[in-house]
């Protein structure tokens, strides 16, 4: 079973990419991003390069710090 698995390794990157575009797909319908690119290259054996070049507005990128960043706005004090 192992020795299967090793015959479709070289296909990841293949795999990778398509899985990737799919959700990068769901994202700009919903609006998150404007557009993508992305690309996968192969190392060697199970090490894997990915470039993911996204096109966001400025709103699209206030939206993703607001979601990542914690609210700095509100402070509260300790006693």
């Amino acid at each position: 079973m192992v020795r299967v698995a090793f015959i479709f390794e070289p296909l990841a990157p293949r795999f990778i990419s398509y899985f990737l575009g799919q959700k990068l797909k769901e994202w700009r319908e919903q609006g998150r991003i404007s557009d993508f690119e992305t690309k996968t290259k192969r190392l060697g054996k199970f090490h894997y390069k990915f470039t993911l070049d996204l096109d966001v507005t400025s709103a699209q990128a206030h939206r993703v710090l607001d979601d990542l960043l914690p609210d700095t706005t509100q402070r509260k004090e300790v006693n």
